[in-house]
């Protein structure tokens, strides 16, 4: 490529015209420095070393650049030059003194579209809620089922629970805010479970009511399923759960349950939304624990999580534990159950016994009260339902009486 080439495609890279340069060769420019710096015409470059000695810089002098790259000239006094023509202009561009921006690295139609997306951020703000004031559902009583970790049993308790209180006189609603949807499993019923889940609770959005999901069993217990969603709409239900804290008070007020009714909630295990719904409307939380030690780990998180949701709610009583599948043929299993006694005392509602006639009423589709009435699994379910039940209305007779 030639001379004239390169400078011309030199001048296109920073904008300039090459029709005003002029090129100007090593006689030119000596005959040029000689007439503008005449007190360097007689300077022997050739006795100057081409390391790069130190330049100090002494009054009365003054730094002279070099001619030529890597060589670096000593500063000299200062003389008064002769008037000198006036320098050729160049069109080229002249560099600050800091380091040159390298305007090549991004383009400015990316800089002007990130621009225009920090001036949307601005913009748009966050809609405004109008908090409605939290309903009153002192007419009932609700029970929240909760786990620190899956595969405790607590579909099956709660199951369990729903079927003894019903017996025992009273209209229960068996409410499911586990995406897994297996509560309806448990209840008992004769036709094809899927399809009475097909929807449920995570349907009611917009104008969808819960009232109109509720589905009676054979064990005269109403069940509300969760409901078959995609990830989506349970993306979208629980997005909704967290913008709306007082979501699940609502629709449970917009229900009209009668007066005396048990609610009984089923919620997945560990911190969720639904956990943060189901405690801020329950009366008493059900802690569901095996007698091992990964189970008895997590008791202390759901202690906190206990005390974060229900803080600062008179109406709710406490929490109590039910330890299941106790094996006592296993030291290890009646020692953490002894353990767990001793800690928590008179909050234990009891223990249920690992009972294999439990797993086989989920298997013939039977609620274990009609599966093995005689069972020790069915008398321990009973007697921790009517020990909640005992709490859950001995309370309400006492703020009465008060």
């Amino acid at each position: 490529m030639s001379t004239s080439s390169d400078i011309s495609s030199l001048f296109k890279l920073f904008g300039g015209r090459s029709a005003h340069y002029q090129e100007i060769s090593q006689e030119d420019e000596k005959q040029s420095s000689m007439e503008r710096w005449p007190g360097v015409a007689n300077v022997d470059l050739s006795s100057v070393s081409t390391a790069e000695p130190t330049v100090s810089a002494k009054a009365g002098a003054v730094a002279r650049p070099a001619l030529f790259a890597g060589v670096v000239v000593q500063a000299s006094p200062v003389v008064a030059p002769e008037p000198a023509p006036a320098p050729v202009q160049q069109s080229m561009p002249v560099a600050g003194s800091g380091v040159t921006p390298d305007w090549a690295a991004e383009s400015l139609h990316s800089l002007l579209g990130k621009l225009a997306q920090e001036d949307r951020r601005e913009v748009v703000s966050a809609p405004v809620r109008v908090a409605r004031p939290r309903p009153s559902l002192a007419n009932i009583k609700i029970i929240a089922v909760i786990s620190a970790k899956g595969g405790v049993g607590k579909s099956t308790l709660a199951a369990g629970l729903s079927a003894v209180m019903q017996r025992q006189g009273r209209a229960v609603l068996a409410l499911d805010l586990d995406p897994q949807s297996a509560l309806i499993n448990h209840l008992g019923v004769a036709i094809d479970p899927m399809q009475v889940a097909a929807e449920g609770l995570a349907h009611c959005v917009a104008d969808a009511q819960m009232r109109d999901f509720c589905q009676p069993t054979p064990s005269g217990v109403f069940v509300l399923p969760y409901g078959m969603v995609d990830e989506g709409q349970r993306r979208t239900f629980e997005r909704q759960l967290e913008d709306e804290p007082d979501w699940l008070a609502q629709q449970l007020s917009e229900l009209q349950l009668a007066d005396g009714s048990v609610v009984v909630l089923d919620t997945p295990p560990g911190p969720s939304a639904y956990l943060q719904q189901a405690l801020s409307v329950a009366n008493v939380a059900v802690v569901v624990s095996l007698a091992d030690a990964a189970s008895y780990a997590t008791l202390p998180m759901i202690d906190r999580l206990l005390s974060t949701y229900t803080a600062d709610r008179a109406d709710f009583y406490g929490a109590t534990y039910v330890i299941n599948q106790v094996d006592q043929s296993r030291k290890l299993s009646k020692d953490i159950t002894q353990i767990m006694r001793g800690i928590l005392g008179n909050r234990v509602a009891g223990i249920i016994h690992r009972d294999q006639s439990i797993a086989e009423a989920l298997a013939y589709n039977q609620s274990v009260l009609d599966y093995e009435p005689s069972g020790q699994g069915c008398h321990d379910l009973q007697a921790i339902a009517l020990n909640i039940l005992a709490r859950l209305f001995a309370t309400q007779r006492s703020e009465q009486l008060a």
